[in-house]
């Protein structure tokens, strides 16, 4: 058996500190969409160790998240597991374009990461419905998939919506979910030992 528990254990943790991060990020946007009543950013562009934590945190967990999932996948999820965390990976880094006194427009890094992040969740989620890799809430990966295309694709814009803020949030908790799944893994036994 491969021990796989500590990275599932760690890479979870981190993966769902940068969703809690990245859900309490609009909090002030909801708060004044939803409630009508304006509250200060939790997090601004002006914080740059809490924007720091966030991206390392889900780098870390990306890399875990392969890590422990890629022993399960066919070629297909798995090829489709390298999109979402590689995009993923992508997206966290160029997310310093949004910290002050950097150098560079890395806006279309984000751009990009975040597209193929979100293609390889998508079908990612697909590969789990066919043939499960998560060992529980097989249909989240798809769901949360396509609440990040909707929002962000066919309702973002310069104005912000609830609309908008409604998939967001969805696809936040949706990150979470995942990183609470990774958690709660079980260790992983390799193909042909038994149970997997």
């Amino acid at each position: 058996m491969i021990s796989t528990n500590g990275v599932a254990r760690w890479g979870g943790a981190a993966f769902m500190l940068g969703s809690l991060f990245f859900l309490v990020n609009k909090l002030d946007e909801m708060s004044r969409v939803f409630l009508a009543r304006p509250i200060p950013d939790v997090i601004s562009g002006q914080d740059v160790l809490l924007i720091l934590i966030g991206q390392v945190s889900f780098i870390v967990g990306y890399v875990a998240y392969y890590r422990v999932y890629s022993r399960r996948a066919r070629p297909f999820g798995r090829n489709a597991l390298r999109l979402f965390c590689a995009g993923g990976i992508v997206l966290a880094v160029a997310h310093v374009s949004f910290m002050p006194d950097l150098p560079g427009d890395l806006f279309v890094f984000v751009i990009l990461g975040l597209s193929v992040m979100l293609l390889g969740l998508i079908l990612f989620g697909m590969a789990n419905l066919r043939d499960p890799i998560l060992g529980r809430w097989k249909g989240l990966p798809l769901a949360t998939g396509l609440a990040g295309f909707v929002g962000f694709f066919l309702f973002s814009g310069e104005e912000i919506t609830a609309v908008f803020l409604g998939f967001r949030t969805l696809f936040a908790l949706g990150l979470l979910g995942l990183g609470l799944a990774l958690f709660l893994e079980k260790p992983i036994r390799t193909p042909g030992s038994g149970e997997h």
